[in-house]
C-alpha cells in the first residue's frame, strides 16, 4: 500500500452550488466539502478518478495531503463523510477535514474478528455485536481497521469487551468499556415435550369409558 505522505489528492474550488451539483456528477465530478478547526467550510470539487487514485491506495483513515487549485503549499486532509446513492452507490458527495497533526482527532475504526474459538469447536456460535469503534489518536496514528483475536473465547458466555482491545500506542477507545465486541453463544436446542398422551374415550354423560383390548380371534 502506498505512502499517503506520497500522495496529493488534488481538488478545486468548487462554484457549483445547490441542486445544479448534478452536473458535476453527469461530468465525472464529486463534489465536497473542506472543514477546518475555527474556520468557514470551503466548496470543492474533484474528479471521480482522482478520489479512486488516492484512496484505492491508503486506509479510510489515513491523512492525505490536498492541494487546492493548483497549490504548492497543500494541507493535511482526512476524508470524514461519505455520502453515497442509496441504490446506485454512486458517489454524492465528501466532507474532508484539515487537521493539525499534532492535535488528536475522533474517527471510528472498523472491528474484523481473526481466530478460532474453542466455543465454537464445542457447537457455539460466536456474534459480533460491536462493528464500529469510536477512538481518539493523532491523525498520523489512526486506525481504519482493528483486528479483534476470539480465540480468547473458551466457553459459552464469554465476551471480548472493548476494555479487554490491545489498542496500538497512542490509541485510546472512546466506547464504553463495558460494550461487548463479541460474545460466544451455546448452541440452540430445541426442548421438545416427551410427555405421552393418552387418547380418552367419553361416554354421553361426559365419564371416560373402559375400552377393553379385544383379543385376536384364533383360527
Amino acid at each position: 500500500m502506498s505512502d499517503a505522505a506520497e500522495l496529493v489528492l488534488q481538488a478545486e474550488t468548487r462554484t457549483v452550488l445547490g441542486k445544479k451539483v448534478k452536473r458535476l456528477r453527469r461530468d465525472g465530478v464529486v463534489p465536497g466539502n473542506l472543514y477546518a478547526r475555527g474556520e468557514e467550510s470551503r466548496a470543492i470539487q474533484s474528479p471521480l478518478t482522482e478520489i479512486r487514485r488516492v484512496f484505492s491506495a491508503v486506509d479510510r483513515n489515513s491523512v492525505v495531503t490536498m492541494s487546492i487549485d493548483g497549490s504548492e503549499d497543500p494541507i493535511p486532509v482526512v476524508l470524514r463523510e461519505i455520502q453515497r446513492h442509496p441504490v446506485t452507490r454512486q458517489l454524492i458527495h465528501l466532507d474532508f477535514y484539515q487537521v493539525d497533526l499534532t492535535r488528536a482527532i475522533h474517527s471510528e475504526a472498523r472491528l474484523v474478528l481473526i481466530g478460532d474459538s474453542e466455543a465454537e469447536t464445542k457447537g457455539g456460535t460466536v456474534v459480533q455485536s460491536l462493528e464500529l469503534l469510536m477512538l481518539e489518536a493523532l491523525p498520523e496514528a489512526m486506525p481504519s481497521v482493528l483486528e479483534i483475536d476470539i480465540s480468547v473465547l473458551e466457553d459459552f458466555g464469554h465476551s471480548v469487551l472493548v476494555r479487554d482491545l490491545e489498542l496500538p500506542e497512542g490509541v485510546v477507545a472512546l466506547t464504553d468499556g463495558a460494550v461487548a465486541v463479541a460474545t460466544a453463544l451455546a448452541p440452540r436446542v430445541a426442548e421438545e415435550d416427551e410427555e405421552e398422551v393418552e387418547e380418552v374415550l367419553l361416554g354421553e354423560d361426559g365419564e371416560p369409558l373402559e375400552v377393553e383390548a379385544e383379543e385376536e380371534a384364533e383360527e
